[in-house]
């Protein structure tokens, strides 16, 4: 004789921000159930509150989504809540989040008192407390959204007869595993005969949900996030041409994602497509830069110059900038390398030769290099200079040869 139990405890959809609206349903749950249970005579009161099939209203099924019966009803129900609900809010938006889980909740409620009052008039005064029709809806929720992610599942198999206890993990596709959940919830209910027992707002629930999620459009937002979950498990298996295909997929609707193009830069460089990747990262750069996302700017640069070699290059205008931002953000040895790539490599521009001043400049004020300083400063001597920038280049040539005298008297 077996006893089988198994609850979600993860899945592999990234939470982008905090989820304010599920961190606020989750406090205001567990606070109501404490003050309820730690005042005289509050629980005998919350009997009012309750929604029950005999007087449904608004209000009471409001009410009733943050009531619960025990700590296991409302530990159960946080759980799923915690699950679920966070990677939701934060791609629908927490108004839209809020509005489906209340919304679901009173529904759900709705129709378990239909089947009260249909199959168990006698139970029409009993009160239904509890969140799990609004997270059933979420649940239906997640199938439209999320239905390519993964759930992480801890289970318990007791073997009675033999009182052994086996506790484990598994990974489960969405689909399989919230229609197993509700297979498994619906044949419970049905094998211990309980009429009353609220597996209609269950599925209620979950059916809203899914109703709401197709009515707000999220179908094409699931389709392109789908394209790049499955790209990234490729790329996470090694299987880089499999990997580039679904993220070239989805750059082809959304060819502004600097982060997807970084990405597939990535995998080209690992496939031998260098010009291509060079090509992505400069236009992820672009993107950052005219976003004002300094810092991914700058680190993508260094990236590219890492994995494509210094050849690898940005445009004039973009160069500089990366420059500048480098220099904003306190990165000094990256601003002097920028600085001096700009003059190497576009010559002929009338800025190459302030660059190459500003980079040795750093050098020997911020980074105390007046080696590498003079280096660049007699580099600049070399070219044809207008005479000011010749006698400000000349000057600042001397000071670094004063520094590194000084440098070396220090050492002897």
């Amino acid at each position: 004789m077996y006893y089988f139990y198994w609850l979600p405890i993860g899945t592999d959809a990234k939470v982008r921000r905090i989820p304010w609206v599920t961190v606020a349903i989750a406090v205001a749950n567990g606070a109501l159930f404490a003050a309820l249970h730690l005042t005289p005579g509050a629980v005998a009161a919350s009997y009012g509150w309750a929604f029950k099939a005999a007087h449904p209203t608004v209000g009471s099924a409001i009410a009733s989504l943050f009531l619960h019966a025990d700590p296991m009803h409302l530990i159960g129900n946080m759980v799923f809540l915690g699950v679920f609900g966070p990677p939701l809010e934060t791609r629908i938006g927490g108004l839209r989040f809020a509005i489906c889980y209340l919304a679901c909740g009173w529904l759900s409620n709705l129709a378990q008192a239909a089947t009260i009052l249909s199959l168990s008039p006698g139970l029409a005064a009993a009160p239904i407390v509890g969140a799990s029709g609004a997270i059933s809806g979420l649940m239906g929720l997640f199938l439209v959204r999320l239905h390519f992610a993964h759930l992480r599942f801890a289970s318990v198999t007791m073997l009675l007869l033999h009182g052994v206890v086996r506790p484990t993990r598994f990974t489960l596709p969405a689909t399989a595993g919230i229609g197993l959940w509700f297979a498994l919830t619906i044949a419970q209910a049905l094998a211990i005969e309980a009429p009353a027992t609220a597996y209609v707002a269950h599925l209620g629930g979950a059916a809203l949900g899914a109703v709401f999620g197709l009515a707000m459009g999220l179908v094409p937002e699931s389709r392109l996030e789908h394209l790049l979950t499955k790209g990234r498990r490729y790329a996470e298996r090694g299987e880089w041409f499999a990997a580039l295909g679904e993220l070239e997929a989805y750059l082809a609707r959304v060819p502004g994602d600097a982060d997807v193009l970084v990405e597939a830069a990535r995998i080209q460089r690992v496939t031998r497509q260098e010009r291509q990747a060079a090509e992505r990262f400069r236009e992820a750069i672009r993107l950052w830069l005219e976003g004002g996302a300094r810092r991914k700017a700058c680190d993508a640069y260094e990236e590219m110059k890492r994995l494509l070699g210094p050849d690898a290059g940005l445009p004039p205008t973009d160069l500089l900038r990366v420059a500048r931002a480098n220099e904003e953000l306190g990165r000094s040895g990256d601003a002097s390398r920028a600085y001096e790539a700009y003059g190497r490599r576009y010559p002929e521009r009338h800025a190459a030769i302030l660059a190459l001043l500003k980079s040795a400049d750093i050098e020997r004020r911020l980074l105390n290099n007046p080696g590498r300083a003079r280096y660049l400063y007699e580099e600049i001597l070399r070219r044809p200079l207008r005479a000011d920038i010749r006698d400000v280049a000349e000057a600042r040539r001397r000071a670094a040869e004063e520094l590194l005298e000084r440098h070396a008297a220090a050492a002897g």
